[in-house]
Protein backbone atom coordinates (compact mmCIF):
# COMPACT_ATOMS: atom_id res chain seq x y z
CA UNK A 1 0.00 0.00 0.00
CA UNK A 2 2.48 2.14 0.78
CA UNK A 3 4.47 1.49 -2.04
CA UNK A 4 1.87 2.27 -4.60
CA UNK A 5 1.45 5.92 -2.46
CA UNK A 6 5.04 6.28 -3.25
CA UNK A 7 4.92 5.55 -6.84
CA UNK A 8 2.13 7.98 -7.14
CA UNK A 9 3.77 11.03 -5.52
CA UNK A 10 6.70 10.26 -7.59
CA UNK A 11 5.36 10.11 -11.31
CA UNK A 12 3.25 12.88 -9.94
CA UNK A 13 6.74 15.35 -9.36
CA UNK A 14 8.01 13.65 -12.15
CA UNK A 15 5.24 14.55 -14.75
CA UNK A 16 5.80 18.31 -13.06
CA UNK A 17 9.68 18.86 -13.01
CA UNK A 18 9.48 17.42 -16.63
CA UNK A 19 6.93 19.97 -17.85
CA UNK A 20 9.13 22.56 -16.30
CA UNK A 21 12.26 21.38 -17.80
CA UNK A 22 10.84 21.64 -20.89
CA UNK A 23 9.45 25.03 -20.95
CA UNK A 24 12.99 26.15 -18.92
CA UNK A 25 15.15 24.15 -22.15
CA UNK A 26 12.54 25.94 -24.78
CA UNK A 27 13.27 29.36 -23.35
CA UNK A 28 17.08 28.53 -22.97
CA UNK A 29 17.17 27.59 -26.48
CA UNK A 30 15.24 30.95 -27.55
CA UNK A 31 17.47 32.95 -25.45
CA UNK A 32 19.89 32.05 -28.46
CA UNK A 33 18.40 33.47 -31.16
CA UNK A 34 19.49 36.72 -32.98
CA UNK A 35 17.27 40.04 -31.19
CA UNK A 36 14.75 42.34 -33.39
CA UNK A 37 17.40 45.24 -34.93
CA UNK A 38 15.09 48.33 -34.87
CA UNK A 39 15.53 50.44 -37.87
CA UNK A 40 16.98 54.37 -36.57
CA UNK A 41 15.03 56.59 -34.98
CA UNK A 42 13.10 59.47 -37.53
CA UNK A 43 13.07 62.12 -34.87
CA UNK A 44 14.82 63.10 -31.89
CA UNK A 45 13.73 62.42 -28.75
CA UNK A 46 14.03 63.47 -24.88
CA UNK A 47 15.42 61.41 -21.89
CA UNK A 48 15.58 62.03 -18.27
CA UNK A 49 18.29 59.43 -16.63
CA UNK A 50 16.91 59.27 -13.58
CA UNK A 51 19.96 57.81 -10.43
CA UNK A 52 19.57 57.79 -7.09
CA UNK A 53 21.73 60.63 -4.87
CA UNK A 54 25.32 59.35 -4.88
CA UNK A 55 25.40 57.53 -8.17
CA UNK A 56 28.96 57.94 -9.68
CA UNK A 57 27.36 57.86 -13.42
CA UNK A 58 27.15 62.07 -13.77
CA UNK A 59 30.97 62.50 -12.81
CA UNK A 60 31.47 59.21 -15.31
CA UNK A 61 29.71 60.61 -18.56
CA UNK A 62 30.12 65.17 -17.26
CA UNK A 63 31.34 65.33 -20.96
CA UNK A 64 28.91 63.65 -22.31
CA UNK A 65 24.94 64.61 -23.42
CA UNK A 66 23.18 62.60 -20.79
CA UNK A 67 21.12 64.66 -18.55
CA UNK A 68 21.09 62.69 -15.42
CA UNK A 69 18.96 64.08 -12.55
CA UNK A 70 19.50 62.85 -8.70
CA UNK A 71 16.37 62.13 -7.10
CA UNK A 72 16.39 61.25 -3.06
CA UNK A 73 12.24 60.63 -4.25
CA UNK A 74 11.52 58.48 -6.89
CA UNK A 75 7.58 59.44 -6.80
CA UNK A 76 8.26 63.65 -6.67
CA UNK A 77 11.09 63.14 -9.08
CA UNK A 78 8.91 61.54 -12.11
CA UNK A 79 5.97 64.30 -11.31
CA UNK A 80 8.53 67.03 -11.70
CA UNK A 81 9.90 65.82 -15.81
CA UNK A 82 8.27 68.12 -18.36
CA UNK A 83 6.14 66.24 -21.06
CA UNK A 84 7.19 68.79 -23.72
CA UNK A 85 10.60 68.10 -23.12
CA UNK A 86 11.35 64.51 -22.06
CA UNK A 87 9.63 62.09 -23.81
CA UNK A 88 10.53 59.04 -21.90
CA UNK A 89 12.49 57.94 -18.08
CA UNK A 90 14.97 56.25 -17.93
CA UNK A 91 15.86 54.15 -14.49
CA UNK A 92 19.44 53.08 -13.48
CA UNK A 93 20.70 51.55 -10.09
CA UNK A 94 22.30 52.82 -7.37
CA UNK A 95 24.95 50.29 -8.59
CA UNK A 96 25.80 51.21 -11.94
CA UNK A 97 28.88 51.88 -12.93
CA UNK A 98 29.48 52.47 -16.64
CA UNK A 99 27.06 52.29 -20.12
CA UNK A 100 28.00 50.32 -22.87
CA UNK A 101 28.31 52.53 -26.61
CA UNK A 102 25.33 54.22 -28.53
CA UNK A 103 23.39 53.35 -25.25
CA UNK A 104 20.72 55.97 -25.66
CA UNK A 105 20.45 55.66 -29.42
CA UNK A 106 19.39 51.92 -29.44
CA UNK A 107 16.85 53.14 -26.64
CA UNK A 108 15.24 55.79 -28.79
CA UNK A 109 15.48 53.19 -32.09
CA UNK A 110 12.92 50.56 -30.33
CA UNK A 111 10.88 53.44 -28.66
CA UNK A 112 10.86 54.81 -32.00
CA UNK A 113 9.07 52.26 -33.58
CA UNK A 114 6.20 51.91 -30.25
CA UNK A 115 7.91 50.01 -27.65
CA UNK A 116 7.03 51.86 -24.67
CA UNK A 117 8.45 50.19 -21.92
CA UNK A 118 12.23 48.76 -22.10
CA UNK A 119 14.23 46.45 -19.83
CA UNK A 120 18.10 47.00 -20.16
CA UNK A 121 20.64 44.14 -20.14
CA UNK A 122 22.55 44.22 -16.94
CA UNK A 123 26.33 42.80 -16.30
CA UNK A 124 27.38 42.31 -12.85
CA UNK A 125 31.40 43.51 -12.99
CA UNK A 126 32.19 42.59 -9.18
CA UNK A 127 32.32 38.85 -9.76
CA UNK A 128 35.14 38.21 -7.70
CA UNK A 129 34.70 35.70 -4.94
CA UNK A 130 32.22 32.98 -4.40
CA UNK A 131 28.98 35.04 -3.76
CA UNK A 132 29.51 37.62 -6.70
CA UNK A 133 30.11 35.18 -9.06
CA UNK A 134 26.61 33.13 -8.61
CA UNK A 135 24.90 36.62 -8.27
CA UNK A 136 26.45 37.37 -11.63
CA UNK A 137 25.48 34.11 -13.24
CA UNK A 138 22.02 33.70 -11.22
CA UNK A 139 21.47 37.78 -13.46
CA UNK A 140 22.41 36.22 -16.37
CA UNK A 141 20.16 33.03 -16.28
CA UNK A 142 16.77 35.65 -15.35
CA UNK A 143 18.24 37.48 -18.57
CA UNK A 144 18.15 34.28 -20.27
CA UNK A 145 14.99 32.39 -19.44
CA UNK A 146 12.78 35.53 -17.83
CA UNK A 147 13.64 37.87 -20.54
CA UNK A 148 15.54 37.09 -23.74
CA UNK A 149 13.55 34.12 -23.86
CA UNK A 150 10.39 35.63 -23.55
CA UNK A 151 10.55 38.08 -26.15
CA UNK A 152 11.62 35.50 -29.03
CA UNK A 153 8.04 34.47 -28.52
CA UNK A 154 6.05 37.44 -28.90
CA UNK A 155 5.82 37.77 -24.71
CA UNK A 156 6.71 40.92 -22.80
CA UNK A 157 9.89 40.71 -20.99
CA UNK A 158 10.01 40.66 -16.79
CA UNK A 159 10.87 44.19 -15.87
CA UNK A 160 13.77 44.20 -13.39
CA UNK A 161 12.53 47.28 -11.28
CA UNK A 162 16.05 49.45 -12.54
CA UNK A 163 18.13 49.58 -15.22
CA UNK A 164 14.84 50.32 -17.58
CA UNK A 165 13.47 52.89 -19.87
CA UNK A 166 9.44 54.28 -20.06
CA UNK A 167 6.97 56.28 -22.00
CA UNK A 168 6.94 59.53 -19.33
CA UNK A 169 3.25 60.22 -20.32
CA UNK A 170 2.34 56.82 -19.17
CA UNK A 171 4.32 56.75 -16.34
CA UNK A 172 2.92 59.76 -15.19
CA UNK A 173 -0.48 58.85 -15.70
CA UNK A 174 -0.50 55.15 -14.03
CA UNK A 175 2.27 56.24 -11.05
CA UNK A 176 -0.22 56.82 -8.19
CA UNK A 177 2.58 56.74 -5.33
CA UNK A 178 6.44 55.44 -4.89
CA UNK A 179 5.29 51.53 -4.28
CA UNK A 180 3.39 51.29 -7.41
CA UNK A 181 4.03 48.41 -9.12
CA UNK A 182 4.71 49.26 -12.77
CA UNK A 183 5.41 45.18 -13.73
CA UNK A 184 2.30 44.92 -12.75
CA UNK A 185 0.36 47.67 -14.04
CA UNK A 186 2.11 47.10 -17.74
CA UNK A 187 1.18 43.65 -18.49
CA UNK A 188 -2.49 44.23 -16.92
CA UNK A 189 -2.77 46.92 -19.71
CA UNK A 190 -1.20 44.64 -22.33
CA UNK A 191 1.38 47.17 -23.02
CA UNK A 192 4.52 45.27 -24.65
CA UNK A 193 7.56 45.44 -22.71
CA UNK A 194 10.99 44.34 -24.29
CA UNK A 195 14.01 43.96 -24.06
CA UNK A 196 17.33 44.92 -25.24
CA UNK A 197 20.51 42.56 -24.80
CA UNK A 198 22.98 44.54 -26.50
CA UNK A 199 22.29 47.90 -24.48
CA UNK A 200 23.96 47.15 -21.18
CA UNK A 201 24.19 48.70 -17.76
CA UNK A 202 27.73 47.38 -15.85
CA UNK A 203 26.92 47.59 -12.39
CA UNK A 204 29.26 46.97 -9.25
CA UNK A 205 27.16 44.55 -8.18
CA UNK A 206 23.72 42.73 -8.46
CA UNK A 207 20.62 45.50 -8.12
CA UNK A 208 18.27 45.11 -5.32
CA UNK A 209 14.90 43.41 -6.93
CA UNK A 210 11.62 43.79 -5.02
CA UNK A 211 9.28 40.71 -4.72
CA UNK A 212 5.58 41.45 -5.18
CA UNK A 213 3.34 38.26 -5.56
CA UNK A 214 1.09 38.08 -8.72
CA UNK A 215 -0.18 34.76 -8.34
CA UNK A 216 -4.16 36.56 -7.62
CA UNK A 217 -3.93 37.43 -11.42
CA UNK A 218 -3.55 34.11 -12.93
CA UNK A 219 -6.78 32.94 -13.61
CA UNK A 220 -7.96 36.46 -14.60
CA UNK A 221 -4.90 36.96 -17.23
CA UNK A 222 -5.96 33.35 -18.67
CA UNK A 223 -9.62 34.58 -19.09
CA UNK A 224 -8.40 37.79 -20.43
CA UNK A 225 -5.87 36.11 -23.00
CA UNK A 226 -3.28 37.78 -21.46
CA UNK A 227 -0.18 35.95 -22.05
CA UNK A 228 2.29 37.75 -21.01
CA UNK A 229 1.09 38.36 -18.01
CA UNK A 230 0.41 34.54 -17.46
CA UNK A 231 4.08 33.69 -18.08
CA UNK A 232 5.38 36.51 -15.91
CA UNK A 233 3.13 34.62 -13.36
CA UNK A 234 4.73 31.11 -13.95
CA UNK A 235 8.04 31.98 -13.97
CA UNK A 236 7.62 33.80 -10.56
CA UNK A 237 6.26 30.47 -9.16
CA UNK A 238 9.32 28.85 -10.92
CA UNK A 239 12.11 28.11 -7.81
CA UNK A 240 15.20 29.77 -8.22
CA UNK A 241 18.56 27.62 -10.22
CA UNK A 242 19.94 26.86 -6.95
CA UNK A 243 16.75 25.48 -5.48
CA UNK A 244 15.43 23.62 -8.41
CA UNK A 245 18.38 21.77 -8.81
CA UNK A 246 19.03 21.32 -4.54
CA UNK A 247 15.51 19.65 -4.62
CA UNK A 248 15.75 17.30 -8.45
CA UNK A 249 19.49 15.97 -6.70
CA UNK A 250 17.69 15.33 -3.70
CA UNK A 251 14.94 13.39 -4.69
CA UNK A 252 16.59 11.96 -7.69
CA UNK A 253 19.11 10.37 -4.48
CA UNK A 254 15.84 9.02 -2.67
CA UNK A 255 14.58 7.40 -5.16
CA UNK A 256 18.00 6.27 -6.33
CA UNK A 257 18.19 4.43 -2.72
CA UNK A 258 14.34 3.72 -2.50
CA UNK A 259 14.24 1.92 -6.25
CA UNK A 260 17.10 2.58 -8.55
CA UNK A 261 15.25 0.98 -11.55
CA UNK A 262 12.97 4.14 -10.86
CA UNK A 263 15.47 6.68 -10.74
CA UNK A 264 17.17 6.28 -14.31
CA UNK A 265 13.93 9.01 -15.74
CA UNK A 266 15.64 11.51 -12.61
CA UNK A 267 19.10 10.87 -13.47
CA UNK A 268 18.06 12.42 -17.06
CA UNK A 269 15.73 14.96 -15.84
CA UNK A 270 18.61 16.30 -13.44
CA UNK A 271 21.90 15.81 -16.42
CA UNK A 272 18.59 17.94 -18.40
CA UNK A 273 18.47 20.53 -15.62
CA UNK A 274 22.29 21.04 -15.73
CA UNK A 275 22.09 21.48 -19.70
CA UNK A 276 19.06 23.94 -19.47
CA UNK A 277 20.95 26.45 -16.91
CA UNK A 278 24.49 25.61 -18.80
CA UNK A 279 22.92 26.88 -22.47
CA UNK A 280 21.29 30.18 -19.93
CA UNK A 281 24.78 31.41 -19.07
CA UNK A 282 26.50 33.99 -21.39
CA UNK A 283 29.96 32.96 -23.03
CA UNK A 284 31.47 35.82 -21.16
CA UNK A 285 30.59 33.98 -17.62
CA UNK A 286 32.39 30.79 -18.60
CA UNK A 287 35.53 32.74 -20.50
CA UNK A 288 36.41 34.58 -17.04
CA UNK A 289 36.55 30.93 -15.33
CA UNK A 290 38.76 29.72 -18.05
CA UNK A 291 41.11 32.78 -17.70
CA UNK A 292 41.41 32.48 -14.46
CA UNK A 293 42.19 28.74 -14.64
CA UNK A 294 44.85 29.49 -17.04
CA UNK A 295 46.04 32.27 -14.84
CA UNK A 296 46.23 29.50 -11.99
CA UNK A 297 47.93 27.60 -14.24
CA UNK A 298 50.51 30.21 -15.50
CA UNK A 299 51.06 30.99 -11.87
CA UNK A 300 51.67 27.28 -10.89
CA UNK A 301 54.25 26.54 -14.14
CA UNK A 302 56.11 29.82 -13.29
CA UNK A 303 56.63 28.86 -10.16
CA UNK A 304 58.21 25.56 -11.09
CA UNK A 305 60.09 27.27 -13.77
CA UNK A 306 62.05 29.43 -11.03
CA UNK A 307 62.51 26.64 -8.20
CA UNK A 308 64.58 24.66 -11.35
CA UNK A 309 66.42 27.60 -12.39
CA UNK A 310 68.90 28.82 -10.21
CA UNK A 311 68.74 32.65 -9.56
Amino acid sequence: MIDSYIYIIDDLVFFCTGLLLLYLFVMAIASHFKHITYPKAQKEYGCAILVPEGSILPDVYKEEEYEFITYSDLYQAINSLDQERYDLVLFLSNTACALSPQFLNKIYNAYDAGVQAIQLHTIVENRKGIRNRFRAIREEIKNSLCRAGNTQFGLSSNLLGTNMAIDLKWLQKNMKSSKTNIERKLFRQNIYIDYLPDVIVYCQSAPACPYRKTTSYLLPSIFEGNWSFCNRIVQQLTPSPLKLCIFVSIWTSLITVYNWTLSFGWWIALFGLLITYSLAIPDYLVEDKKKKKHSIWRRKHLNSELKKTPA
